[in-house]
């Protein structure tokens, strides 16, 4: 396939002139794009998850890790003024402490072995905990310190192999007895701090190059609409919807998880 415009960016010409971008495949990235922004804009996560699914059944591994990173720092910047005052902040600082140590270790099994091992045990995992949730399972006590550390580090390590740290932290806290404002607006600023750590690390490994910025800032309409469909979705949700509709996504993404580390 030929580059669409003359004026489009060599890095984004390159990518229609690759073998597998064909327009079948182009339709599927857009479609998952879309669909991505509007989980993201409801609930606050799935969008990398989403994402990476869908793109890596048409394009290269690298790219859509790449491109979702940049897509959620850019979503969490569009979406910052309206969950500011509901975002739990010592939660997330303690999810992030572990995530720091972590995320390293993740983008070494990105670069060194195929990470289909590993999002097949946590998307088995994320089903199993979500079925248990769906039917009624809670966190009867609040978790201590050292265990929000430690959900944070297997966060980090999962977004760093396989751009997938949302589940567990989604897991996490729709297992416990938190408001769905301050549920959703702790996702996103969880993942803001989380991807531009994981940003910087895939750039130093020259994951993130020049072709996943263009394609990044290509997406950005397509990510706008999706978001503010997604919002004011939430917005008329009640709270046990808002639950109910974050664990049947849960258990989409660990399906997804699966079929990928299936298909390879």
């Amino acid at each position: 396939m030929t580059c669409p415009s003359p004026v489009l960016p060599a890095e984004f010409c390159a990518l229609f002139a690759a073998d597998w971008a064909t327009p079948p495949a182009l339709a599927v990235m857009l479609a998952g794009l879309l669909i991505a922004s509007f989980a993201r804009g409801y609930s606050g996560f799935g969008f990398s998850a989403i994402l990476v699914a869908s793109w890596s059944l048409v394009a290269p591994p690298s790219l859509p890790v790449a491109v979702a990173v940049m897509l959620e720092v850019s979503a969490s910047v569009l979406q910052a003024a309206s969950v500011w005052r509901s975002v739990d902040w010592r939660r997330i600082g303690l999810l992030l402490a572990g995530a720091v140590v972590c995320s390293p270790l993740g983008v070494l099994v990105l670069t060194l072995a195929a990470p289909s091992t590993v999002r097949l045990l946590i998307a088995a995992l994320v089903l199993l905990c979500s079925c248990a949730l769906l039917a009624g399972f809670r966190l009867e006590k609040p978790v201590g310190t050292a265990g929000q550390i430690g959900v944070g580090g297997v966060s980090g390590f999962v977004n760093g192999a396989t751009a997938m740290g949302g589940l567990p932290v989604a897991l996490f806290l729709a297992a416990s007895s938190i408001a769905p404002a301050t549920m959703r607006a702790s996702f996103i600023a969880y993942f803001f701090a989380l991807d531009i750590l994981a940003g910087t690390l895939l750039a130093r490994e020259g994951i993130l190059g020049e072709q996943a910025l263009v394609v990044a800032l290509s997406c950005l309409p397509i990510l706008v609409i999706g978001l503010l469909l997604g919002g004011r979705h939430f917005l008329s949700a009640s709270p046990e919807e808002f639950r109910r509709h974050t664990l049947w996504l849960l258990v989409l993404l660990a399906l997804i998880g699966f079929a990928k580390a299936i298909l390879g």
